[in-house]
């Protein structure tokens, strides 16, 4: 059904009828202080809505689908807008807009899929516009949405920073979708974006536009709190030749480029190429509760071992011969025999197992077609490759992760049709906390040997060559020496010649017994339609689209594992070339949005619904109806009340990951036969403590399949231009969560024994059983609130300051459910920003503050407090207009207060930077 119904978009749209005239407006947009061209004014056609974007130059051109005479709006941010009225065709237009005015009118898309001025959206949203990616404070744009009100960044890493919005902050952004020009920016495998590793570079960057909460109505699955929708430069409008280097602290430097140029008579062929490379010294996680990894302890049988030896083959004839003789002597000196020892590892900090450094680098081209002024056709390529530090269930080293992606568009007038694919390859990737595990396994067989040595060297010396019998004091001397010398030369540190070999075979071996690599060639495929119906009676708007997701681990992390287990390398390792298991799925679903104007346009009521299925799951619905009153240009009123929904993650549904003491398990088709964990350990500890058997401390549960989770929002909000110069957003929601996602330990009784039956009590008495972690949906409904607010005041002569404040708060009463994720979000936060632009000549600033409170922070890597924190971004920049160029220099966090933003995180401080950007314009055909 759904691919006939997208073949009946795609045939519809390529068909349209090009009925209307040809009229062309061509213009000029500029200061009217300084007669500077003004890069990415909006123009809109009021009577369509067409929209157009002036270039590098300040140019623009819009073929008109109406007949003259036709009525323009110019807008740009931080200038008033001016309306043109044009009646009939004249020569290129010049329109001088006045340095004045504040946000609220600027274009966005986003919110409802068409162009409208952020103070007629229905929903919470945020945009950021070339000269707010360009002055961005911090000098990193990705990590300024963190100014914007309701949004948490939260870093892993220098290099892994993850957007969070409306609460349930997490390192691993499952219920936020980023967009890069239409394509989902998710990392197949894992199922969310990784930050901006491998997104747009910021030359190439048109706009940022952020949607903060539900939006599945428009966009699907996991569009649960939010939506992340950066669009980049066309070739058409912004063509020329743009570089930037960048240097700073922590060895950061960084260098990026963009060439974009039209060709033809009509320029109707366009390319574009861009890259960019980013190299730094990364954050160190240094606590040693969180980031010490390895610090295993295991209990040892040392009298077996040294039994063993005298029958050991690889020992020499004499070596034998000298433990039989050791052996013969601890028989008849049984208090001297070494016994069980309790083994602890010290472990190893991150900081030994990494790198700790950060890489990016991205490389894209593009191809455009323009048939006429209306339908375009154009080839996407974008490839990302980069290292970096992720924050899960353990901390990861993203190795040398790559990414790529194709894509295909066709657009026109009122229809879009796209096909894109992403590729994922792991590349060298490998979980930091296995490695110190197995790290530490390695080095107890060198623990053991040198604790045996100094242990009877210290008795030979004690008793005259093994002359005399033990005595205990003897033996305790012996075994305090020997933990001394064993814990300072048993263990490999990151100094002993050993290490490196030894991290090098592990961190390449994706058996977690022995190493800690993972594999994942993971991919998506996607394909969707959309149209605007343009009806007299309504707007409205319908799409379709549909996904195939390719899950490859080679059963290193997925349950994809190999058909025939035989299949395998002289090593023990799997075949690559052999045939592994498919877990293909596929997904699909379709979007309708109706909007009226009311009232001589002062209200506008809007209702969407979108229906998604997937291959594995109930169909879902999700609903969304709003009504935004406007009064005046100046004033608006919203109210909206939408649904939206998660799909668990491929992970969630396929991951089968063999910990070694307990098996990471997917929850696709429900799971029988359990023992809880903790009735289990209660079971277990009446039987070592009191010798008794009772089997009613024993809990048998039954995990019943997955289901997407669900969430319910109402939002009242109000936007406001007071006087001129106040520019007010505020907003109020509540929101209701329902089978949210979480984990649960499991014992199941191995072989036939079951659960619940005097089988399954012997298997746990024995041992005989299996601990698993499975996904399972939450039983308990949970609610939040949140309020934002945000005032700017534009003072003239190009100043401007904005306050705002976010509260966030989650309903805990009778909460007891431990499978509801942790809340992790600030109760109070706000921030306060000031910019200037050409306040003296053409130097400019923008500073940023922002206080977090304090919070706690709850996650399978670990629980803790996240102590309260503030910040200052401050950027300085000045043009020089006649060398084509901008000079930067500032820093983020510039005062260096060291702060958390989760658990287990680095410790984030100050980095001052410098960056030189030359952005030459090649002259744009009339």
């Amino acid at each position: 059904m759904l691919k006939k119904a997208l073949t009946f978009v795609c045939l519809t749209c390529l068909y349209i009828p090009l009925i209307f005239g040809q009229t062309v407006i061509n213009g000029l947009v500029k200061d009217s202080d300084t007669n500077e061209p003004l890069i990415q004014a909006n123009i809109v056609v009021m009577e369509t809505q067409q929209l157009a974007v002036s270039d590098a130059m300040g140019k623009f051109s819009i073929e008109l689908n109406v007949d003259l005479p036709v009525e323009l709006r110019v807008s740009y941010i931080g200038y008033s807008d001016k309306k043109i009225l044009i009646e009939s065709e004249s020569a290129d237009l010049i329109i001088s807009l006045s340095p004045q005015v504040i946000p609220g009118q600027e274009v966005v898309v986003s919110a409802s899929r068409i162009s409208e001025r952020i103070m007629e959206s229905p929903v919470t949203i945020e945009r950021m516009s070339i000269r707010d990616i360009e002055q961005a404070a911090s000098g990193n744009f990705y990590e300024t949405l963190g100014d914007m009100k309701g949004v948490d960044v939260v870093s892993s890493s220098l290099g892994m920073q993850i957007v969070n919005t409306r609460g349930f902050n997490t390192t691993a952004p499952v219920r936020i979708v980023q967009f890069v020009d239409g394509m989902d920016n998710q990392a197949p495998g894992l199922n969310f974006p990784v930050g901006n590793m491998v997104g747009a570079n910021d030359l190439d960057l048109q706009s940022v536009e952020l949607i903060s909460g539900p939006a599945s109505a428009l966009y699907g699955p996991n569009a649960f709190q939010g939506v992340i929708n950066m669009t980049t430069k066309t070739p058409y409008n912004f063509q020329g030749i743009s570089a930037q280097i960048k240097g700073g602290e922590r060895s950061l430097i960084e260098g990026q480029f963009r060439i974009a140029k039209a060709f033809g008579e009509n320029e109707r062929f366009a390319v574009k190429v861009t890259g960019s490379f980013m190299q730094a010294d990364d954050w160190i996680a240094d606590n040693p509760e969180s980031n010490r990894y390895g610090d295993i302890e295991t209990e040892q049988d040392l009298s077996a071992i040294v039994r063993q030896l005298q029958f050991d083959e690889s020992l020499s004839q004499k070596e034998r011969e000298d433990f039989v003789a050791l052996n013969n002597y601890l028989d008849f000196n049984p208090i001297a025999n070494p016994g069980k020892q309790n083994i602890e590892a010290p472990g190893y900090m991150e900081s030994e197992l990494s790198e700790n450094t950060i890489k990016s680098n991205k490389l894209a081209a593009a191809l455009h077609y323009r048939f006429n002024n209306s339908l375009e056709a154009s080839y996407n390529y974008r490839f990302g490759n980069g290292t970096a530090i992720y924050q899960g269930a353990n901390r990861y080293s993203i190795n040398n992760i790559s990414f790529q992606q194709h894509k295909l568009e066709l657009s026109g007038r009122q229809f879009l049709v796209r096909a894109y694919t992403t590729l994922e390859n792991a590349g060298d990737s490998y979980d930091l906390v296995f490695t110190g595990i197995n790290l530490s396994r390695a080095g107890v067989e060198n623990y053991i040997s040198e604790y045996l040595a100094e242990y009877f060297d210290q008795l030979d010396s004690l008793t005259n060559g093994f002359e005399r019998d033990a005595r205990l004091e003897w033996v305790n001397i012996a075994h305090a020496a020997a933990k001394e010398k064993a814990q300072n030369e048993g263990w490999y540190t990151s100094e002993s010649q050993e290490f490196d070999s030894l991290i090098n075979a592990i961190v390449n071996n994706p058996d977690l017994e022995s190493g800690s690599r993972f594999e994942d060639k993971s991919s998506l495929q996607h394909i969707e339609g959309q149209y605007n119906f343009n009806f007299d009676f309504a707007d409205i708007i319908a799409g379709v689209s549909f996904r195939n997701y390719s899950p490859r681990s080679f059963g290193t992390i997925f349950s994809d594992t190999l058909v025939n287990p035989a299949d395998t390398l002289e090593n023990g390792r799997y075949n690559p070339n052999a045939e592994f298991v498919s877990l293909n799925t596929q997904e699909g679903g379709g979007f309708i949005q109706i909007s009226k104007l009311l009232f001589n346009e002062r209200l506008r009521l809007m209702g969407s619904g979108r229906v998604d299925k997937h291959m594995n799951f109930d169909l879902q619905f999700s609903p969304r109806v709003a009504a935004i009153y406007s009064p005046n240009r100046n004033h608006s009123i919203r109210v909206s009340a939408q649904s939206a929904f998660r799909m668990p993650t491929l992970q969630n549904q396929y991951i089968l990951l063999n910990l070694g003491p307990i098996t990471l398990k997917g929850n696709l088709n429900g799971h029988e036969n359990l023992y809880t964990l903790e009735s289990v350990e209660n079971f277990q500890e009446e039987h070592d403590s009191n010798f008794v058997v009772n089997p009613l401390l024993l809990d048998t549960i039954s995990l019943a399949p997955l289901q997407p989770e669900q969430m319910k929002t109402i939002e009242l909000g109000y936007r406001g231009i007071w006087q001129n110069n106040f520019y007010w957003d505020i907003a109020v929601f509540y929101s209701v969560y329902e089978q949210f996602i979480g984990e649960i330990r499991v014992a199941r009784p191995s072989g036939d024994a079951l659960a619940g039956e005097t089988s399954g009590e012997d298997a746990i008495l024995t041992g005989n059983y299996e601990l698993f972690q499975i996904p399972v949906n939450a039983k308990e409904t949970v609610s939040s609130i949140g309020v934002y607010a945000g005032i700017n005041y534009y003072f003239g002569s190009g100043y401007s300051a904005g306050i705002n404040y976010s509260f966030n708060e989650l309903n805990t009463e009778q909460l007891n459910d431990p499978i509801i994720p942790g809340f992790n979000t600030p109760k109070n936060q706000f921030g306060i920003q000031m910019s200037g632009r050409d306040v003296w000549r053409t130097f400019g600033f923008n500073a940023a503050f922002r206080w977090r409170d304090e919070f706690k922070w709850q996650s399978t890597f670990g629980d803790g407090v996240v102590p309260s924190y503030h910040t200052l971004d401050l950027q300085l920049n000045y043009r020089i207009p006649e060398w084509y160029s901008t000079v930067r220099v500032g820093a983020s966090n510039v005062y260096n207060n060291k702060h958390l933003q989760a658990y287990g995180s680095p410790q984030i401080g100050r980095l001052m930077y410098a960056s030189w950007t030359v952005d030459l314009g090649f002259p744009v055909r009339d």
